[in-house]
């Protein structure tokens, strides 16, 4: 009876055991993460359907053909992280880069440690393994992306505050010119002066366009005839050793852009593009008309779904290192010598495009060239006719009132001057308070507000609504530098907005204060 009875004992512990393997072997088979157990040699004893699949081999058999150290980037990093870490501890969170069958290199994160035998020797090794390269691509472009952010708010507020000083500059040359002899050693200096200035003009508008704080006009555009209307300009800016390559798609659909911006988008990475080409070489431009999906947007942080044009330029050129690439959109980054460029062309066009609404992304390797491919939503509507350059003719006064509101004290005295020399009568305040009281005080007949847009304690928005609802027949024209969202969304100005933009030329000034008293 008792011989009976082990027997019993002995059949339900095996069936205990069996049960016990059977879950042990479903828990490892049906894991998420790759399980692999190898020795010290490297030889893979066991690997779970997870790691089979994750490194892209057909079977568990197919993999165990293999040796441990064939799947790592440095065949000779294992044994070192054998000998240095793995034989004494447990390991966690170890991330290096494997190689797949198909010679792909993955990110994977690594959990394990030894397994030892009976008699205290190591047995073999157990890792949990995870492929962490998706995760690890959208961190570098949530950094990437947070770090670009930071610098456009910095260097939307130095353009800022720099466009007033330039503004100040540029209106005392344009005084002293009227005044300097033509061939004289002054004129000469104040020329230099002029040029100077407004070469910091077009710098504060390219840090400006990155930020996305530039004022935009955008129009319904097709982007295949701008390339065609730009096309012999491009050539002579590649020159004759660079083959330019159009490849256009036929009933491409439109975007909406500013015609201005479009082409500096274009000139920037045409430019870009042949500078990678020291030695000649093809540049390809091509459209097409694209759909991204939810896929395309979950690996591409800043992307959106939907419809878009697609612009792609490439050059056979020399390319870039990781490093490069990663820096390329970053204001004042440049590979060129000392003297040979700001780095500002491709932060002008990152800003541009998001400004957009689109996309932009790059890529390339060493030796390899470069591709930049930028995503412009598709907008319905009737591409806008080529308009015809505005003049820069010098436009006569008025006799009209100003009300002029500019709480930088050199900006405002200099507007004052400019204005009473052209014939207007000009009352002047240094904040929305003063100009209430001016008002108040003494009513005087106002034909115009000119005034600053972004101004302490009330901005040049409500104040030009409290004194319209006053006098609706009020013209207002607002000055600024860069697009705050108290006169603009995204850039574009609320319709029926009139703006002149800062540093400002006198001639610009007069003639947008015509057209806003004609209004």
């Amino acid at each position: 009876m008792a011989k009976s009875h082990d027997i019993a004992d002995r059949k339900q512990a095996e069936e205990e055991l069996r049960r016990s393997e059977a879950s042990f072997r479903s828990l490892v088979e049906n894991a998420p993460y790759g399980i692999v157990r190898s020795t010290l040699e490297g030889r893979i004893v066991m690997a779970n359907p997870a790691f089979v699949r994750m490194l892209g081999y057909d079977s568990e058999a197919d993999l165990c053909a293999h040796n441990m150290r064939d799947l790592y980037r440095d065949p000779g990093e294992r044994q070192r992280l054998v000998i240095e870490r793995w034989k004494n501890s447990i390991f966690r969170d170890l991330q290096l880069e494997w190689k797949r069958k198909d010679g792909r290199f993955i990110t994977v994160n690594l959990t394990g440690g030894p397994v030892l035998a009976p008699d205290g020797a190591i047995d073999c090794f157990e890792v949990f393994a995870e492929d962490i390269t998706e995760r690890r691509l959208l961190e570098r472009q949530l950094f990437q992306s947070q770090k670009m952010e930071a610098i456009g708010r910095l260097a939307g507020g130095i353009a800022h505050d720099f466009n007033n000083l330039l503004g100040v500059i540029m209106g005392h040359t344009e005084l002293l010119l009227e005044q300097a002899a033509p061939d004289s050693r002054l004129r000469r200096s104040i020329d230099a002066i002029q040029g100077a200035a407004e070469r910091a003009g077009a710098l504060t508008m390219q840090l400006l366009a990155f930020s996305r704080k530039q004022i935009v006009d955008p129009k319904i555009l097709d982007v295949n005839l701008s390339l065609r209307e730009l096309e012999k300009l491009l050539r002579r800016v590649i020159g004759e050793d660079v083959e330019l390559i159009l490849r256009l798609q036929p009933d491409l659909r439109s975007i909406r852009i500013d015609p201005g911006q479009f082409d500096q988008i274009l000139m920037n990475l045409v430019v870009n593009g042949r500078d990678a080409l020291p030695r000649g070489g093809k540049l390809i431009l091509e459209t097409r008309d694209v759909t991204l999906d939810d896929s395309y947007v979950a690996a591409h942080m800043g992307s959106a779904a939907g419809q878009f044009v697609l612009l792609t330029v490439s050059d056979t050129g020399i390319g870039m290192d990781p490093e490069t690439l990663s820096r390329i959109f970053e204001p004042f980054f440049t590979t060129k010598e000392k003297g040979k460029g700001t780095g500002l062309g491709l932060s002008t066009v990152y800003g541009i495009v998001k400004q957009a609404g689109g996309y932009i992304m790059a890529y390339s390797e060493p030796g390899r060239g470069s591709t930049f491919k930028v995503y412009f939503p598709s907008a319905a509507g009737v591409p806008a006719a080529s308009g015809s350059r505005e003049t820069s003719a010098e436009v006569p006064g008025g006799k009209e009132t100003i009300l002029l509101v500019e709480d930088e004290t050199d900006l405002r005295e200099l507007t004052r001057d400019l204005l009473a020399a052209s014939g207007y009568t000009v009352l002047e305040a240094p904040n929305p308070a003063d100009a209430l009281r001016i008002v108040a005080d003494a009513p005087p007949r106002i034909d115009l507000l000119l005034t600053d847009v972004v101004m302490p304690g009330m901005d040049g928005q409500e104040l030009a609504g409290r004194l319209t609802a006053r006098w609706p027949g009020l013209k207002v024209l607002f000055m600024s530098g860069y697009a705050d969202e108290v006169i603009a969304h995204r850039g574009v100005l609320a319709r029926g907005t009139l703006l002149v933009q800062k540093p400002f030329a006198r001639a610009l000034l007069l003639r947008k204060i015509r057209e806003a008293l004609g209004r």
